[in-house]
């Protein structure tokens, strides 16, 4: 990153020592996986509740095609809501962007001791 900072230095005696540290976060390092099986569900889930129908029903409609939760029980309103709720956190924390944070800034100068082999 270049903010049009330019150091001159035309004095050989002078050390210039720049230290900084970056915090740079990143929240699409973990990717989240979902199985086909949570894929599907996920595109039943929210293609009926796209059509108006509530999470009791969309339950009741995924039992009695034979569906069952990633842990193989039977659908209840909660799981359906929080398919719903969990894939969108999800989805909106994919698309977050965050801008580096450069902390403890520090420029030192320091004078060089002349030696008897230097200039």
């Amino acid at each position: 990153m270049n903010d049009g900072v330019r150091w001159v230095l035309d004095n050989s005696n002078i050390q210039v020592f720049l230290s900084f540290t970056i915090k740079i976060t990143a929240p699409n390092l973990k990717k989240i996986k979902y199985s086909s099986y949570q894929q599907k569900l996920w595109e039943i889930i929210k293609e009926k509740h796209n059509s108006g129908i509530g999470y009791r029903k969309i339950s009741y409609w995924l039992n009695e095609h034979g569906y069952k939760t990633t842990r193989g029980r039977t659908f209840k309103n909660t799981h359906v809501f929080s398919i719903l709720k969990k894939k969108k956190i999800a989805d909106e924390r994919k698309e977050i962007r965050f801008q580096p944070i450069i902390q403890n800034l520090k420029l030192k100068l320091k004078k060089r001791k002349a030696t008897m082999y230097g200039l």
